[in-house]
């Protein structure tokens, strides 16, 4: 099947741009139920893999053996803006997997929030690999190289055991076979699986509701979503669509961006999950698409809807403040029942 309209971007009386994609909602037991494109669209789940990146820190034992809090898995499964409470928990982690700056392999780029990034820059300080918005991920993945045993010089290799160990949980939490994992290279240099977007969705749906997975993994998917919804501002930041969806999902929804305009969702009430993906891989569309497949999806009602409005799209303004034009969702759910 191919991508379908998702949202318009309208200048005056002209559709000036479209965003076209797929959307997956799923349940626990791994069974679609509705949809829209094509949900074997195959991609990757980039930082949206990140919740069970961080059950492997659960189940190889680094989170107990280092003490880890839920705040410090909150980091772990972070795609953080490096605002000061997001760095300082990040070297937080890292004072207890016993790791420095140095031992970080994610790269370095600005702060993608623009007062953390101006506020560097008045000190006269330049970014380093703790302002990546995966430095919380990888200052983890080092903690478990070190209870597994491995090279933590080499913790990013695919082969690696603690990279071994994320490829089974998410072959197990999205229902894949662990050989049907596309395996590539992330902007951050770790490990990223291609799963088809149904898959993606089942994911979610069991990190929401785990209650019949197997012990190990029901446990570790229940304590990284706790985390999770305890401490929703540490997984994104300000001015993130992801933080307001758990706001206002008011401990029932857990969320978690990935690049190239992918998003997922878990509801924890109805053990369903939502995965989507935008083809052009920009993010301006996701936030409408992502805001109306869950209100299409019973995720949220009315009201929760009314205070993500925001996140809609909505009336757009030029740099005059003068109403130019309109962004707006246009799709509907088939169902997949």
């Amino acid at each position: 099947m191919d991508a379908e309209l998702l949202v318009e971007v309208w200048r005056g009386n002209v559709v000036e741009s479209r965003h076209w994609g797929h959307v997956a909602v799923a349940d626990r037991h791994g069974r679609l139920t509705h949809f829209v494109g094509d949900p074997e669209r195959r991609i990757y789940l980039r930082s949206s893999a990140k919740p069970f990146q961080t059950m492997a820190v659960v189940m190889s034992g680094a989170a107990d053996r280092f003490g880890m809090t839920s705040a410090d898995l909150a980091i772990a499964t972070a795609s953080h803006t490096a605002e000061s409470v997001h760095v300082q928990q990040v070297l937080h982690l890292m004072s207890l997997v016993g790791k420095s700056v140095e031992d970080l392999q994610c790269g370095i780029h600005p702060p993608s929030d623009h007062e953390a990034n101006e506020e560097l820059r008045r000190r006269g300080e330049a970014p380093t690999a703790l302002h990546n918005n995966c430095s919380g991920k990888h200052a983890a993945m080092l903690g478990v190289a070190q209870v597994l045993g491995s090279d933590t010089r080499r913790y990013l290799e695919p082969e690696a055991p603690g990279q071994r160990l994320v490829r089974r949980i998410i072959a197990e939490m999205c229902g894949v076979a662990e050989e049907e994992i596309a395996v590539g290279i992330d902007g951050c240099s770790a490990p990223v699986f291609g799963v088809p977007l149904r898959a993606m969705a089942v994911g979610y749906a069991r990190l929401a509701d785990p209650t019949e997975l197997r012990p190990e993994l029901r446990d570790a998917a229940a304590r990284v979503r706790a985390a999770m919804l305890e401490h929703p501002y540490l997984i994104a930041g300000r001015h993130r669509v992801g933080v307001d969806i758990m706001r206002v999902g008011g401990g029932n929804l857990v969320a978690k961006t990935g690049a190239e305009a992918v998003f997922g969702v878990g509801d924890i009430a109805r053990g369903i999950g939502l995965a989507i993906k935008l083809e052009d891989g920009q993010s301006r569309g996701v936030a409408p698409a992502l805001v109306e497949s869950l209100r299409q999806a019973g995720m949220i009602d009315d009201h929760q809807a009314e205070e993500l409005a925001a996140w809609q799209g909505g009336p757009q303004h030029n740099f005059a403040g003068r109403e130019v034009g309109r962004v707006a969702a246009r799709f509907q759910f088939k169902s997949a029942v």
